[in-house]
């Protein structure tokens, strides 16, 4: 460490403690680059037999009103079903939240989380030909299963398929824009979920000299001028 860098460590503290420092603040543009960071993360979805990806790989954050933030999350939509890929989709989800700094666990978090527009853009259904795969799976499987069965547990399963076929339809029918409405609640609960439970927070670290410096000084951030202003005690 310089001298200078020695200093500033020194001096630094001593004017936040003496009130000639009282906040900083960010530009939302110099955050939006930060997140990239801690990109990509993802989120599950239930497919019947199968598994729904939203895999979000670009944030770009502004300033909403009242003190919320607007985010757009974009990514791809991914849905696989009985080991076939389906459909595969460009998706765009936009979000409002207030952030917090939560002192006691050194945390910021999202608050007060809404989730606006949802859309689907470029969707692939060239995935019709492996709908018609899954279809044939299924069908050319179903009896032995039953046989095997018990009444019960053979009623129940043919209930499945039956549910796994009528999905399937979504796809060879080209009902593209079924798709959005068949798992949007399921996407909207598994990311307010995320938020949350504090899978989407972010904790400071003592490692890092400024964000030091707030852990042990901050008092609460706020949304303000385009930017996120952080306030010290």
């Amino acid at each position: 460490m310089t001298i200078v860098e020695k200093i500033q460590q020194w001096f630094i503290p001593k004017l936040i403690q003496l009130k000639f420092i009282k906040q900083v603040s960010f530009t939302l543009a110099e955050l939006t680059d930060d997140i990239q960071e801690y990109l990509p993360f993802d989120i599950k979805f239930s497919v019947p037999n199968g598994t729904g990806f939203v895999i979000i790989s670009d944030v770009e954050l502004a300033e909403f009103k009242q003190g919320l933030l607007s985010a757009k999350l974009k990514g791809t939509l991914d849905i696989r079903c009985l080991g076939e890929h389906l459909y595969s989709s460009n998706i765009q989800i936009e979000l409002f939240g207030k952030p917090i700094y939560l002192k006691e666990k050194s945390v910021i978090r999202a608050t007060e989380v809404t989730i606006g527009k949802i859309t689907l853009s470029d969707d692939n259904l060239v995935v019709a030909a492996n709908a018609r795969k899954v279809i044939a799976k299924l069908s050319n499987n179903i009896l032995s299963q039953v046989y095997a069965l018990t009444m019960g547990t053979a009623l129940s399963f043919v209930g499945n398929v039956t549910d796994v076929k009528s999905y399937i339809a979504n796809f060879i029918n080209k009902s593209s824009h079924k798709v959005l409405e068949l798992h949007r609640k399921d996407i909207e609960n598994n990311l307010l979920e995320s938020f949350s439970n504090g899978d989407l927070e972010y904790t400071l670290e003592e490692a890092i000299p400024d964000e030091k410096l707030f852990i042990k000084y901050g008092k609460d951030i706020v949304v303000e001028n385009e930017g996120l202003t952080f306030r010290f005690s």
